[in-house]
């Protein structure tokens, strides 16, 4: 490569595999930290510091978008916000802001991406990547209002032994993906009404976009194929 050669900037052709690799970190982190640290205080801060490092790394992913990017970032420092006050002052009770503005932050990510992956009219490796994330960020999506729901009502759950966010999340990412997938295995049961109209609008909503999203991806791939034979 030329010396002066610029350097590659991360576009719509690439930015997806930045956030696949953001989410799983997130996922895989999570529970290593249980797994080895067994809900010690030690994991507790380590969880909040792999959840900013996962927003992080998903707000590089969207430097192509401008305002989406200045959107994380603002986010992301109302996160780091919170997270001090909390730890700092020892406010646990607005616990619940950090949930919010991760929530927010998935939310605004999963726009951008259904605008870039599903409806740009364009079948491509990246956009495949971005039907994975767009998945992900729905189970994860589920799992900060499954989060949020135990922050206000405890018992809206059976099976949940952590007494905060950072002890359950792990159990709850499990339990937003084996719904999301409809396995179902039964450890953990919604008991509240609030609950179980979560799970099964989840339920719902993996069936629809395993049964629509990605065929209309398949099908449009084979349209596209259709016609460069033309």
């Amino acid at each position: 490569m030329p010396k002066n050669a610029p350097r590659q900037k991360i576009s719509e052709k690439d930015n997806f595999s930045y956030l696949l690799f953001s989410l799983i970190f997130l996922l895989f982190s999570s529970a290593a930290v249980e797994q080895l640290l067994v809900r010690s205080s030690a994991a507790q801060y380590l969880v909040i510091t792999l959840t900013i490092i996962t927003m992080s790394i998903a707000i590089w992913s969207m430097r192509s978008s401008r305002y989406a990017f200045n959107t994380g970032l603002g986010m992301l420092l109302g996160t780091l916000l919170i997270t001090a006050i909390v730890f700092v002052l020892d406010k646990a009770e607005l616990e619940f802001i950090h949930l919010l503005l991760m929530l927010v932050f998935f939310l605004a990510t999963l726009k951008l991406a259904c605008e870039q992956a599903l409806f740009s009219g364009k079948i491509t490796a990246n956009s495949i990547i971005g039907s994975i994330c767009i998945f992900l960020l729905l189970g994860l999506i589920w799992v900060l209002l499954y989060l949020l729901l135990i922050e206000f009502s405890p018992q809206s759950f059976s099976g949940f032994d952590g007494l905060s966010w950072k002890e359950n999340i792990s159990d709850t990412i499990y339990f937003s993906f084996v719904t999301l997938t409809t396995l179902g295995f039964g450890e953990i049961l919604p008991v509240s009404p609030i609950a179980r109209f979560l799970v099964y609008m989840e339920a719902i909503v993996g069936v629809f976009y395993m049964a629509i999203v990605v065929s209309s991806l398949v099908g449009a791939g084979i349209t596209d194929s259709q016609k460069s034979k033309v």
